[in-house]
């Protein structure tokens, strides 16, 4: 009697202890930035500016490289006026301020847009996470990269990006009705002063 008891009393014991433990999920951040919507998006508004100062500082190089080798041939110099060749050396000097302000903006783009296209994908994946703990239960949720090792039974990666990907959706439909333009009213058709005689 007393060992049946006991076994109830384990079993018990087991199922509040079994209860107690937090419900863990495990999400990999480095996935929800490549196959999350959001992510993508991030990635090529960050690749498409990048590109733009990389070919603005390429052109204003190539400008500096074109009129430094006029300023060293001899047989141009020679068709040249000293006015004119003032004015080229003024332009080069020029080419080359505008070259270093744009190499100090495009360092700052890279280190700021970097910044901020990761912080942008954190707060959707937190976001997601929240809605996902408080649907499913979950009263944890990290990132893979805390751990050393972790059942792959609690990654839930793929329902934090599909989450990620219903709330960019909403929030891309919100935008575009706010910015589509009002009809406007259409106006009132006339009566016919004919047509308004003969229904008296």
């Amino acid at each position: 009697m007393k060992t049946k008891a006991f076994l109830i009393a384990l079993t018990l014991a087991a199922l509040h202890l079994g209860a107690a433990d937090p419900q863990e999920g495990i999400v990999n951040f480095a996935n929800c930035v490549t196959d999350s919507k959001l992510g993508k998006q991030e990635q090529a508004s960050f690749e498409a500016t990048r590109k733009q100062f990389f070919t603005l500082l390429e052109d204003t190089d190539k400008q500096i490289k074109d009129l430094t080798a006029k300023l060293q041939d001899k047989d141009t110099l020679d068709g040249l006026s000293p006015e004119a060749e003032q004015e080229m050396k003024s332009k080069v000097e020029q080419l080359n301020q505008e070259l270093y302000h744009y190499n100090q903006q495009y360092n700052q783009f890279i280190s700021q847009g970097q910044y901020r296209f990761v912080q942008a994908i954190m707060s959707g994946a937190i976001h997601a996470a929240e809605k996902i703990a408080s649907a499913k239960g979950y009263t944890k949720i990290a990132n893979k990269d805390a751990y050393l090792y972790y059942s792959p039974s609690l990654d839930i990666t793929s329902d934090v990006v599909k989450e990620m990907d219903k709330t960019f959706e909403e929030e891309t439909k919100k935008q575009a009705a706010a910015t589509s333009p009002v009809e406007p009213p259409k106006p009132e058709t006339p009566v016919d002063a004919k047509d308004a005689t003969s229904t008296r």
